[in-house]
């Protein structure tokens, strides 16, 4: 015959509240007089001196106030720049925060349109257009690396010229390397396209290009 159980939940009493010295926007939480926890003052604010609470209503509200602690850490982080969903999962994991806490984060940042691959992947990509052209496959692998899917990769990627890129690179060091005698002038340009990803007829053609454009100067 198996013995049954009972779950007995516990009732406390709030016997006080009172306004962290330190911390403005939480407040200590004291049951039968004695200090139980802190929250946030958005999941307090519904609380009563005298009021009282099961052990299942104190773990909500614990479970609550973490998830807008990470909520909160996560969005500081994605305002600093944009993220990617992965950067702000590997986020919240080095602050120690649990992994189903994370999803639910990740879940809410997603519908309040905060956090968005796509989103993220068009401006990465334009972002090294304007300031650091690189060929299309030295930014997918960047993208990849950062947790962005394929499919949203190749919509990013989908309008990029390479050519007009490998050229505005090679275009911002002309003037630094015109001083350079023919054969290093090849060779520094050739080695600056390598280097961003560009493929051999790309780097071939602008090349050319920038000798063309050397010896114009020259006279």
């Amino acid at each position: 015959m198996l013995a049954t159980v009972f779950f007995v939940d516990i009732m406390q009493t709030i016997t006080n509240i009172k306004h962290q010295t330190r911390n403005s926007d939480r407040v200590n939480i004291y049951l039968n007089d004695k200090y139980a926890f802190s929250l946030s003052h958005n999941n307090s604010e519904h609380l009563l001196i005298g009021q009282t609470l099961s052990s299942s209503a104190v773990d909500k509200l614990l479970e609550s106030d973490l998830i807008g602690k990470a909520y909160k850490k996560a969005k500081k982080f994605i305002d600093y720049r944009p993220r990617s969903v992965k950067e702000v999962y590997d986020r919240l994991i080095k602050h120690g925060f649990e992994v189903e806490i994370i999803k639910r984060v990740l879940d809410q940042l997603q519908k309040d349109n905060v956090l968005d691959d796509l989103q993220f992947a068009e401006l990465w990509v334009d972002n090294r257009r304007t300031f650091r052209p690189r060929s299309k496959r030295a930014i997918r692998k960047e993208l990849m690396l950062k947790g962005v899917s394929e499919g949203d990769i190749e919509i990013a990627l989908d309008d990029v010229d390479e050519l007009s890129d490998a050229r505005q690179l090679a275009y911002s060091k002309l003037s630094k390397f015109n001083q350079l005698s023919r054969d290093l002038f090849r060779k520094r340009m050739w080695s600056l396209l390598a280097r961003n990803g560009f493929e051999y007829d790309v780097i071939n053609d602008v090349v050319y290009e920038m000798i063309q454009l050397k010896k114009d100067k020259e006279g």
